[in-house]
């Protein structure tokens, strides 16, 4: 087989490895994509969970919430004027 033959079978073959590396990286940005996608829905849902229990938390420490649950819950109540020392 000539030299010059052998050159030119080289192509072909080059090509082909350069086209099998192109369809890798094209399969791992797709999965780089997915990946993303799914981080990006996590971190949506955790902010949405945040705010619901950040909203929660507001609700459950209200002044006028903390004392109906002490009086209703713990039986407990504001001190009588004779109950409360002045300096």
């Amino acid at each position: 087989m000539p030299a010059w033959l052998k050159l030119w079978l080289l192509v072909p073959a080059s090509a082909a490895v350069f086209a099998g590396g192109l369809i890798w990286l094209s399969h791992l940005r797709y999965e780089l994509s997915l990946e993303s996608q799914r981080v990006t829905a996590a971190k949506q849902m955790i902010g949405q969970e945040s705010n619901r229990l950040r909203l929660e938390v507001a609700s459950l420490t209200r002044p006028e919430r903390l004392r109906q649950y002490a009086r209703d819950k713990l039986n407990m109540a504001p001190p009588n004027p004779m109950q409360v020392i002045h300096p």
